[in-house]
């Protein structure tokens, strides 16, 4: 089994029938492919999604794909990206070259290569791409994204959706104080808040059943913080 074949791959190309052909080889390849037709859709994905890698033609409607690299690098300096372009443009590689791009390639691209590439890259990034998913947090405990599962060393915490829910807001904001009425309003909108205070508040008596004590902090008058180590 190739090691792409657990990764998501963000493919960004205005010519459909160009798109269409690679995406049919890719997607036996990745896990997932997403596809985007230009750079404001191909940042719009990338927000979503999280992709793994990305591969990306430089010569893109309403964004060019020099720009979209350069707002992703501010989120994301490790990504691998490979560029894509129709012909050599040494003022563009320079440019792409200061963004960090992993490769530049030519096109036309022959299959064999382009995944021969991406397989190679996958390689040499397996331990970035892998930690970009984990978020460590106290007490030895981990969030994996993707999954959206706690973990303790190799065993999986168990969860109700409403923990998952709960555990997920709270790890994006990791060591940040989160309000009660934040977290009131993502878990249970449609209920009155002096039950949604109540809920919440048997919700974490069931965490602190599973987790230790210092994982979720209550921050009296404010709200709760999940801490890292």
């Amino acid at each position: 089994m190739s090691i792409t074949s657990e990764l998501t791959l963000l493919y960004v190309e205005d010519d459909t029938a160009l798109r269409e052909q690679f995406v049919r080889i890719l997607r036996a390849k990745f896990k997932e492919i997403y596809e985007a037709s230009d750079g404001l859709q191909a940042l719009e994905m990338y927000e979503e999604y999280s992709p793994d890698m990305m591969l990306v033609d430089i010569n893109l409607p309403k964004i060019d794909g020099l720009k979209v690299i350069e707002r992703v690098r501010k989120y994301d300096k490790t990504i691998p990206i490979v560029i894509l372009s129709a012909y050599s443009d040494e003022t563009k590689l320079f440019s792409a070259i200061k963004l960090g791009l992993s490769e530049y390639l030519v096109k036309p691209v022959p299959h064999k290569k382009l995944l021969d590439l991406l397989n190679h890259m996958a390689v040499m990034n397996k331990t970035t791409i892998e930690d970009k998913n984990v978020i460590v947090l106290k007490g030895d405990y981990f969030w994996k994204k993707k999954e959206k599962m706690l973990c303790y060393g190799e065993e999986s915490i168990a969860l109700t959706k409403r923990e998952m829910i709960f555990l997920e807001f709270m790890v994006e904001q990791v060591d940040e104080i989160v309000s009660l009425d934040s977290i009131g309003n993502l878990i249970w909108e449609d209920e009155e808040s002096q039950i949604a205070y109540s809920s919440l508040s048997h919700l974490l008596k069931r965490l602190k059943k599973k987790l230790p004590a210092e994982l979720i902090e209550n921050i009296y008058g404010e709200g709760y913080r999940v801490t890292s180590t």
